[in-house]
């Protein structure tokens, strides 16, 4: 005689199938989709009453051409470490 017949194995496999289906359903998720990240989005842009939300700055030609100059110039160069200074053996 077997431990388990197949009416068993099937209604234990069909139990199991349900219960596993079943953890990763989660109708309340889906309806808050995304809601904690648009309050934060909104808490973070408030503007009060009255008011015109701040323009963006915006990069027009000019503006990037000196980002561009200050970029290529390098910075000075550092002062030689000489005997002595923290301890470094030159």
């Amino acid at each position: 005689m077997k431990l388990i017949n197949r009416k068993q194995l099937l209604v234990l496999s069909a139990v199991s199938l349900v219960v596993s289906l079943g953890g990763c359903a989660s109708p309340s998720s889906e309806w808050d989709f995304g809601n904690s990240v648009r309050t934060m989005v909104a808490s973070q842009k408030y503007v009060p009453p009255g008011q015109e939300p701040p323009a963006l700055p915006t990069m027009d030609g000019a503006r990037a051409a000196g980002t561009v100059e200050r970029n290529r110039m390098a910075a000075p160069a550092p002062q030689r470490i000489y005997q002595g200074m923290g301890g470094a053996e030159l």
